[in-house]
């Protein structure tokens, strides 16, 4: 029998968890990832807004099947030339393919003043911690100017500020503070929400629920002794509470050659089968590639997907589908669905798509651990929830 190939996975997030678990029964497989733990990171919304832990985390050995190798360590380097990666102690692994899904490094002090403001208040794409401190402002503000601005517009999960200050509403109106809280979502874009069939759905749901909606506006500086933030743009924002969405960066990896990366960190690779560069052995996949055109788990998932039967020698490629679930508080909730070839769907707000995205929150840790059993049941779902079948049910 012959030697199975060493495949290397740098990262055990969604993507690298799934693509690992895909391909253990062909390949040699070995996950590096920096921490013992698989976090869950949309959970961190729910935890800004609800208090909810519940599924924060598991340990990563628990979602990985037999037979695939687990090294908890720092990556160092990656050389794609020669095949090696170094970790944090200079130990060396050599490999026949690798995949590299780390994810991606919160830079609060990207935005100037940002990282005192963290302190403050918190926020919800970076640490449980600074979640939670969210839940605090929300749970003890009784009166003033609540702001949700966006300082890097490739951040991770594209709905989430949208949630975030309609979960935040929620709150306020069940509190019965709401009349005295104004609401500010300040964005870069000419619009809500960047995609203008989605702003659609959304815009309303804002304008209804008595939102303030500021455009062209990209948080570049904060004044934390002034409570005031100023935009790119010029404009000045004053402020009683305010989250800032962070500068989100590529993994803090040394990748060689130079040109495999961009000036921001994030991994050159072909967006249809997330190679990197000329390497017909090596790939990137989730939010640390520029392949990713939704810095989403489900992304992460299905270009796993894609990986693991090119590796095997199917010409898989990716669609560029999304399939961002998207809560509007008081359980109502809608869809990001789109593809390379069609805008996102207008997806009406109801509580079915609500309860979808809570029954996938739940399900999400039996999904990476068995995709053999889950791969039938979203082939089915992917393809009859196709953007252009969606465009003629929601016109």
């Amino acid at each position: 029998m012959a030697e199975k190939k060493r495949f290397l996975i740098v990262g055990g997030g969604a993507g690298g968890a799934i693509l690992a678990n895909s391909l253990v029964k062909d390949f040699d497989v070995t996950v590096i990832n920096d921490s013992p733990y698989h976090y869950y990171w949309p959970q961190l919304l729910q935890i800004a807004f609800r208090n909810d832990y519940s599924n924060l985390y598991r340990s990563l050995s628990s979602l990985l099947v037999k037979g695939v190798n687990l090294v908890i360590d720092r990556v160092k380097k990656v050389d794609l030339q020669d095949r090696i990666v170094t970790l944090s102690n200079n130990k060396t692994m050599n490999y026949d393919y690798v995949a590299i899904a780390p994810g991606v490094t919160i830079e609060h002090k990207g935005i100037d003043g940002n990282e005192k403001l963290v302190e403050q208040y918190g926020d919800f794409h970076s640490t449980p911690q600074n979640a939670s401190k969210v839940f605090d402002v929300v749970s003890n503000m009784k009166k003033g100017t609540f702001v949700i601005a966006v300082g890097d517009p490739y951040h991770r999960c594209p709905p989430s500020p949208y949630e975030g200050v309609l979960l935040a509403d929620e709150v306020f109106r069940l509190r019965g503070v709401r009349n005295d809280i104004n609401m500010i979502l300040a964005v870069p874009y000419p619009r809500a929400y960047p995609a203008e069939t989605f702003n659609e759905v959304l815009e309303p749901i804002l304008k209804e629920r008595g939102i303030n909606i500021m455009t062209f506006f990209t948080a570049d500086k904060i004044d934390t002794e002034n409570k005031k933030i100023t935009s790119l743009e010029g404009e000045e924002l004053s402020y009683d509470a305010a989250i800032v969405v962070p500068v989100h960066k590529g993994p803090k990896i040394e990748i060689k050659p130079d040109e495999a990366i961009n000036q921001d960190g994030f991994i050159n690779a072909d967006k249809f089968t997330n190679q990197i560069l000329k390497y017909d052995d090596a790939f990137a996949i989730g939010d640390a590639s520029t392949s990713a055109n939704a810095k989403t788990g489900v992304t992460a998932h299905l270009q796993a997907k894609v990986v693991s039967k090119r590796v095997l020698g199917l010409d898989a490629r990716n669609t560029g589908r999304t399939n961002c679930p998207t809560e509007l508080g008081f359980e109502k909730g809608t869809f990001v669905i789109s593809d390379y070839n069609h805008p996102a769907a207008k997806v009406p707000a109801n509580t079915i798509n609500f309860i979808m995205k809570r029954l996938f929150a739940d399900a999400y840790w039996d999904i990476i651990r068995h995709p053999e059993f889950w791969d039938p049941i979203f082939d089915v779902y992917f393809e009859n929830t196709q953007p252009e079948v969606l465009w003629k049910l929601f016109r």
